[in-house]
């Protein structure tokens, strides 16, 4: 009779309790981790460095040439701010020696953190959709989900979404990339060693005004992944990605 009311008394236990008992899984791994916060840094710096380089040329081409009283795709001068009104905000000296510097730890950490990521598996076990997730259905269901603000409980969990996975992929191996490329396209140092950069961008200029709207593309995806964190638990989230529990 003791060992029956000790193993129902053991049933009755609240299933938090239980739980509370496990070992927490491991959510990211150091390689992860460390990569993230290197990585947040330097777009700190590559951001704030490039909004002055921005401001101190107020002004995006296309082509090869691209000067003040030149037709221009963008004028920030059309949006309230003049030519030396802007100049005054900028720095370009210091922002150019920062967002070199920045870019150099950018692209470093980057290569860590693909090369380790792809020797352990990380991106095939966790970042790769798999067969069932690539169904039209499926995606049309997640994108339902993240319309209607439900898309917390995938990251929730510490899985990632079909969408998530993808939107990932790309910005790893497409997009950071071609960020890379039209940045090093607007250095004479880069473009006298490697001219066929100029053509493929079709210019300097073109190659400038590209990487302007690659980073206004970044900004609104960070906006959307800090969205997606605080919908899943914001400090949950961001503690997990500092002690990877």
């Amino acid at each position: 009779m003791g060992v029956d009311s000790a193993s129902m008394s053991e049933a009755r236990r609240p299933a938090a309790e239980t739980s509370s008992a496990r070992p927490p899984s491991t959510a990211h791994s150091y390689n992860v981790r460390i990569c993230h916060w290197i990585n947040l840094v330097s777009c700190v710096y590559l951001l704030w460095s490039g909004v002055h380089i921005f401001l101190d040329f107020p002004e995006l081409y296309w082509g090869h040439t691209g000067y003040r009283g030149y037709p221009a795709a963008f004028r920030l001068a059309d949006w309230g701010l003049s030519w030396e009104e802007a100049g005054a905000l900028g720095d370009r000296r210091w922002g150019r020696n920062y967002h070199f510097t920045a870019a150099w730890v950018f692209l470093i950490n980057g290569l860590v953190y693909v090369v380790w990521n792809l020797y352990s598996s990380h991106f095939r076990n966790r970042m790769w959709p798999a067969r069932d997730e690539r169904t039209v259905a499926h995606v049309r269901a997640e994108l339902r989900d993240h319309l209607r603000w439900r898309s917390r409980r995938h990251t929730a969990n510490g899985s990632y979404g079909t969408l998530q996975k993808t939107s990932y992929l790309i910005l790893i191996f497409v997009f950071v990339p071609l960020m890379i490329l039209t940045g090093i396209a607007q250095s004479p140092g880069f473009t006298a060693a490697m001219p066929m950069l100029l053509d493929l961008f079709g210019g300097r200029q073109t190659a400038r005004t590209l990487h302007t709207i690659a980073t206004l593309a970044l900004v609104l995806f960070v906006l959307v992944h800090v969205l997606e964190v605080a919908a899943a638990g914001f400090f949950v989230k961001v503690r997990s990605m500092i002690t990877g529990r």
